[in-house]
């Protein structure tokens, strides 16, 4: 089990149907005590918007260093650099290239022990300029820019720095390709490696909740509580595994609102609006057959599924209030997470730089972890963002 991809909470309701809705409404439930009395049993992480994902450590087979992408745990021709040789022959001249010999390079001087995953931050791209006034050391590995007073401890570190990281995943196991991945990771920095943290600190206090502001979430939670238990059993039903599942469309659907910038609009609205959305999936399979009969199976499906979304228009109105609802109150926690910013962070525009929210944060408990992200602000950026670095 590599690092797995990190889910969304309020997709848990569409990823484990009933039960995805009780561990989305407990995991709220912790975070709302968490910014109200401290202990939860919940930990929670920043997320760098970092890129691209440098694995590196000590092979455990041979005792060597190496570097690379998620490419090491390739199950055929895994791309394993034990040197900035290794780099150039597997990675042509560019920006990867660059940035893994550099990861190399002063990555192998940190003393790792294990096999660990970060997100590079920056190598030779960080610039001193001006934001918003303000003299800055800034940065943008991915879709967010960073900025940190040049005068500041952290801004003379990066001043120093030949890179910067941020390490949030430990792999362990006899070899790379049986390793198992767990969330965390401890590295210590040097001069030349500027290793951000990845822990969530709310040693100020900023980020907890007024009595207003809890009362506030707590009605949002018992909304979204109360929308999934009229919803409850419909969600197993959703949770089929063919290709033109229910849930896995209510996904794919969510995601183009986002990719397109559109706000949500009514509950009704959106039934209607999915209902076409599906309709379109469906009609741009049957283009693509060639034969009647394939395009025949494809039409029934077509209208057995508009005949679901019909018959069971009333449960998919509690699906989608209880997905919206679910939206609403973790959107509130992030606000309250985001006040605790050591960077500041900034989407560039045609107009210069506008103030955003760091990428988000993930919740961690019991040994499960969920994504807690403004999708509206920050996923529409990173799915519409020029990427400067090429993947391998």
């Amino acid at each position: 089990m590599k690092n797995t991809h990190l889910e969304h909470l309020e997709d848990d309701i569409l990823n484990n149907g009933t039960q995805g809705g009780r561990d989305a409404i407990a995991f709220l439930r912790s975070l709302g005590k968490m910014l109200s009395q401290g202990d939860s049993g919940m930990r929670i992480t920043t997320k760098w918007d970092g890129a691209p994902a440098v694995i590196c450590g000590t092979d455990p087979e041979n005792g060597k260093f190496f570097v690379g992408t998620k490419s090491v745990f390739n199950k055929l021709n895994p791309k394993v650099c034990y040197s900035e040789a290794d780099v150039d022959s597997l990675y042509s001249a560019g920006g990867l290239n660059e940035k893994l010999k550099t990861s190399y390079r002063y990555l192998s001087r940190l003393g790792i022990r294990g096999v660990v995953q970060g997100d590079l931050l920056f190598t030779n791209d960080k610039y001193l300029g001006v934001i918003n006034g303000k003299e800055v050391y800034h940065f943008t590995p991915n879709t967010i820019t960073y900025a940190v007073s040049k005068n500041s401890d952290i801004g003379k570190r990066v001043t120093e720095a030949k890179m910067g990281i941020v390490f949030h995943t430990t792999y362990t196991g006899s070899s790379l390709g049986t390793m198992v991945a767990s969330f965390g990771a401890s590295v210590s920095g040097n001069k030349d490696v500027f290793v951000a943290s990845a822990e969530f600190s709310n040693a100020s206090g900023a980020a907890n909740f007024t009595e207003q502001e809890k009362n506030t979430y707590n009605l949002l939670v018992n909304s979204a509580e109360g929308s999934l238990k009229q919803a409850s059993k419909f969600l197993n039903v959703l949770n089929t595994q063919d290709k033109f599942s229910m849930n896995a469309i209510f996904k794919q659907f969510f995601n183009s609102y986002i990719r397109s910038g559109a706000k949500f609009g009514s509950v009704n609205d959106t039934i209607a609006n999915f209902a076409a959305y599906f309709s379109q999936l469906v009609d741009k399979e049957i283009a693509s057959k060639k034969t009647k009969a394939t395009q025949d199976k494809y039409n029934k499906i077509k209208l057995d599924g508009l005949k679901f979304i019909q018959t069971n228009r009333s449960s998919i109105y509690y699906t989608i209030a209880s997905y919206f609802n679910l939206l609403k109150a973790k959107d509130f926690v992030i606000k309250k997470l985001s006040s605790v910013n050591t960077f500041g962070t900034f989407l560039k525009t045609e107009d210069g730089y506008r103030v955003t929210a760091p990428e988000g944060f993930v919740a961690i408990k019991s040994g499960r972890a969920l994504k807690l992200v403004d999708r509206l602000e920050f996923s529409r950026a990173n799915f519409t963002a020029a990427k400067n670095w090429d993947k391998g």
